[in-house]
């Protein structure tokens, strides 16, 4: 059996149809995959839209429980309930200070620091003889 050139067309065209409907139902198959991935996507962000949501007015909610408890009027009551003795800002005598008070507290908690560095060459010689 000898193959006659309307045999081949016909093998050529059978082939070329079923890699288009191979190509076809690939690109098909990655449409549907993308469609859900982007719904699988829309849906997180759903969900962590309403917890942002939930956690900002969760937010809010503990801001205006502290400014409340802040208020002057309620510190006061407590002050008073509570014995504290405490006085409020605008009661207390301000004292100004002269100097640069960066360098007043740099000095006044490194003081213990050269104390101590200045005590051990002494502990050394007591110790050495």
């Amino acid at each position: 059996m000898k193959k006659t050139d309307a045999h081949a067309f016909i093998n050529q065209l059978l082939l070329g149809l079923l890699v288009t409907i191979g190509v076809g139902g690939s690109i098909g198959l990655g449409t549907v995959w993308m469609r859900y991935q982007i719904s699988v996507t829309a849906n997180t962000n759903r969900v962590l839209t309403a917890k942002i949501a939930e956690t900002e007015r969760h937010i809010a909610e503990t801001i205006s429980l502290v400014e409340t408890q802040q208020s002057p009027e309620l510190l006061r009551q407590r002050n008073t309930d509570l014995a504290l003795g405490l006085v409020p800002m605008d009661e207390k005598q301000l004292i100004r200070v002269a100097v640069d008070p960066i360098e007043l507290l740099i000095t006044r908690n490194n003081r213990k620091i050269y104390e101590t560095d200045r005590a051990e060459p002494s502990s050394r010689l007591v110790l050495g003889q």
